[in-house]
């Protein structure tokens, strides 16, 4: 029987988990757009969703739009453990940076069997509001730098 994991135990496990994952910033605002169900999918889109019979896709806008998220993706490293952390990455948004996140998560396209142990197969695109997005990227850089700092510390020397 295994004792169930630590908030420092997970903390330093899924920041080496984002630190070896990788992590795209995309520069252009993203927001939610109604789609009609008849027309195809907007090619641009990152994801579509429907709720009941109404479509919405997940489209790139000028910057300044109402509605506008700051986009990031991450996709995991084959054979590390991300379970838990969308909840963690949010809690850490809201007690750091101030702000809410919304999660839509997609299937990898590496699929592999690896994949499917450290994260079910998915990646992650998260959004932020875009004026949140500078301190929101900065959290997860500094996240990052603590998973590799972690990493390294663990590892062995050289000889």
């Amino acid at each position: 029987m295994s004792l169930p994991e630590s908030a420092a135990a997970m903390h330093q496990r899924l920041c080496g988990a984002i630190a070896a994952a990788r992590f795209d910033a995309l520069a252009e605002p993203y927001a939610w757009q109604r789609v009609e169900a008849a027309a195809p999918p907007p090619v641009a889109a990152l994801a579509l969703v429907r709720d009941g019979a109404a479509w919405s896709a997940l489209h790139p806008v000028a910057t300044g739009a109402a509605g506008a998220y700051r986009i990031l993706a991450f996709r995991f490293a084959e054979g590390s453990n991300a379970s838990g952390f969308v909840a963690w990455l949010a809690a850490r948004l809201k007690q750091e940076a101030g702000t809410g996140a919304m999660v839509v998560c997609g299937f990898d396209a590496r699929a592999t069997p690896a994949l499917w142990q450290t994260s079910l197969g998915l990646f992650d695109y998260w959004g932020c509001p875009w004026d949140r997005g500078d301190d929101v990227i900065a959290l997860v850089e500094r996240l990052r730098r603590e998973g590799a700092h972690d990493v390294a510390r663990e590892s062995p020397g050289e000889p």
